[in-house]
Parts: structure tokens; C-alpha cells; sequence
């Protein structure tokens, strides 16, 4: 993959919170549809690869570590073989952004997936080389009209902040999948079940544990009366306060501002169930791409950012997400601080980069 602005090749780019990549030496995005949709032997073999990894994942669903083992396998096989431009490779990835695969911001994961059901049925791959499959031509015409068939499913989900921003129109997108020949369902496809919001956050705090690329920190809103969900609710045999032994957790009052480090069950029990809340976690000892006493810097920015106070890096990101209805989490890798770092500057002032770009959304 070549960058449009420094020209350089990029092997493994900055992976953002919200999908979009960005070159690791100008830290420009660089674009979903600046893939060229290829296959060749290299990704064909990457891509199988992942497969192989995401079936034995399957098969190891009663077993917690080695289903994250395997699956942590297939989603890192999988990117790599996308990078590349493999069809198959781009339309699982949305699949597992779309179904909670990979830890993102519920609207993002879907808007993720959205650009790559649309690359892989507006393409027409190309064949570098032959793989052994000699029917692979024919598959990649199937695999454009699966894609075509998600990513109508997949209109009728987008949040509405996405749908305005986008200008989408369901008979719009339907009709230019029917002038590149390729076949539409009858009907629009099923309506979205409503997701499970407590499972979702354990989700992602026991995705702090992740082999590869865990997430660094994150913020993720509460409504009223899902806190105290949240506090009897369990995943697998752990729950909110299991996590808080190895992650940091706090809870702020989306009312007063106050906020509360959660160590133990009687730190969570002595807050109001039914108010309304801000999550925040930091992942100190995940498995990161830059050495801990770099995550401490992050850390300490997020919690006194710019001399203003306890935590007041962690309120200008909420107050961003104050700004969207649909803005619901914000979850971040070491990516998108190293998106602000340059050699000259330190990883303090990536992170308050970071926060700024937040709040200028």
C-alpha cells in the first residue's frame, strides 16, 4: 500500500479508533479505498490461514483462552491479508467489526463495516497470480454479491448521525449494486436485534486481556439504571470489579462530575444504581506496542491534562461525547497516540493532541 502523500510503502499502518488507517511515517489517513482489491498466492495463503484459526475458535467456545488465543489469530491473519487487498479477507474483516469481533465504538464498528462491504462488491479484483483454487475467479463474483447482500442488510442498521452525514438512500445504493450486475434480495433485509449494552462493556474490559492489540483506554456511557446491570452482571465467571483488579476503572457522575476509582464490590456498591455514568478504563499492562513507562505518560496526561484538574483529559473526551446521541463509546489503542507522536515530541503531547482532535469533531 502506497501513501497518496509521502509516497511511501506501508507495510503495517496506524490502526485508528474510528477504522481509518493512517501512514506511520506522515501519519496521514490513508483511505479504506485506496486498497487495491487483488488476490495473489500471498494473501490467498494469509487469508486461509485465518479461516483455519477462526474454525478452531469456534470449536473452543467452552474455552475461554484458547477461543481468544485462536480468535486474536484469525482477526490478525485477517488484517494482514486485507492490507494486501484479499476480497475474502476485506469482507470477513467487516464481519467481525460488524458482529463485536473487534473492540470499537458500537457506530463505528458498523460504519467499518460499511466500507468494506462496499470496497469488495464495487471492485472488480484483480488476479495477480493463479491461486490453486482454479474457480477462484467464479467465487470472487459470489463473494461480490455476498458482500452486496450485507451491505444492503447493513443500510438499514446505520446510526442516523451516520445516515445524514452519509446522505445514504436505501433504492440509491440498491440501484448501483443492480447496474454493476450483480443480484439483490427481495426484501431489505432483516431488522437489527438490539444489542446487549452490559455485555458489551464486560466485553470490552475482558478484551483488555487480548494477546493482540488489547486497547490502551477507553470511555463508555451508562444510562440510567445500567450501572447497577453492569454491577451484578457477570462474563464467564468475571465481573466489573473482577476486571478492576489488573485494569483501572473509574465512574464518573454524568451529572456532578464527581468521579470514583472502582476497586472492590463495596467501592461500586456505594454509588447510586440508577444514575446515569461514564466508564473509563486504562490498560497499564495490556499487550501494547510501546513499553509501559510509555503508557504511564498517556496515563498520567488523561488524568491531569493541561494543569486543569483530577482526570480533566478524561472530561474533555467525554464532553466530545456529550456532543452525539449516538456517540456512546470511544475506545483507543496505542495507534492513535503514536497517530500525534513525532520524534520531537513526547507522548504527553501526542495524547493532548489526541484529546484536541476529539473535542474538534
Amino acid at each position: 500500500m502506497i501513501c497518496q502523500n509521502c509516497n511511501k510503502n506501508i507495510v503495517k499502518p496506524l490502526e485508528l479508533y474510528n477504522g481509518d488507517w493512517a501512514c506511520p511515517f506522515c501519519k496521514a489517513t490513508v483511505g479504506i479505498k485506496s486498497i487495491a482489491v487483488k488476490v495473489n498466492k500471498e494473501n490467498d495463503e494469509t487469508f486461509k490461514l485465518s479461516e483455519l484459526c477462526y474454525l478452531r475458535a469456534l470449536k473452543k467456545q467452552k474455552d475461554p483462552t484458547g477461543y481468544e488465543r485462536e480468535l486474536n489469530s484469525a482477526i490478525e491473519y485477517c488484517r494482514t491479508a486485507a492490507r494486501m487487498g484479499n476480497p475474502k479477507a476485506l469482507l470477513r474483516l467487516g464481519f467481525f467489526y460488524e458482529h463485536g469481533y473487534i473492540t470499537a465504538d458500537a457506530t463505528e464498528s458498523i460504519r467499518i463495516a460499511y466500507e468494506y462491504y462496499k470496497l469488495v462488491w464495487s471492485s472488480t479484483p484483480e488476479m495477480e497470480e493463479r491461486p490453486a483454487d482454479r474457480d477462484y475467479a467464479e467465487s470472487c463474483i459470489k463473494l461480490r454479491s455476498a458482500a452486496a447482500k450485507l451491505y444492503l442488510e447493513l443500510l438499514k442498521k446505520l446510526p442516523q448521525s451516520f445516515r445524514r452525514v452519509g446522505g445514504l438512500d436505501f433504492a440509491e445504493e440498491r440501484a448501483k449494486i443492480i447496474d454493476k450486475g450483480l443480484p439483490v434480495p427481495d426484501d431489505d433485509g432483516a431488522e437489527r436485534v438490539a444489542e446487549d449494552r452490559i455485555m458489551r462493556i464486560l466485553g470490552v474490559l475482558q478484551s483488555c486481556y487480548n494477546r493482540e492489540r488489547a486497547p490502551l483506554f477507553g470511555i463508555m456511557r451508562l444510562e440510567k439504571g445500567e450501572y447497577g446491570q453492569l454491577l451484578a452482571a457477570r462474563i464467564g465467571k468475571s465481573g466489573l470489579t473482577d476486571f478492576a483488579k489488573k485494569i483501572l476503572i473509574v465512574l464518573f457522575d454524568a451529572d456532578n462530575g464527581e468521579f470514583r476509582t472502582i476497586k472492590t464490590e463495596e467501592d461500586g456498591k456505594s454509588l447510586e444504581p440508577d444514575n446515569a455514568y461514564y466508564l473509563y478504563f486504562f490498560n497499564a499492562g495490556g499487550a501494547h506496542s510501546v513499553a509501559e513507562s510509555k503508557c504511564k505518560r498517556i496515563s498520567d496526561t488523561l488524568r491531569k491534562n493541561s494543569g486543569l484538574g483530577e482526570y480533566s483529559g478524561v472530561k474533555r473526551i467525554i464532553e466530545s461525547m456529550g456532543k452525539s446521541v449516538d456517540r456512546t463509546d470511544m475506545i483507543f489503542s496505542v495507534d492513535d497516540v503514536l497517530r500525534y507522536k513525532s520524534k520531537l515530541e513526547p507522548f504527553a503531547h501526542a495524547t493532548d493532541q489526541l484529546i484536541n482532535s476529539m473535542q474538534n469533531k
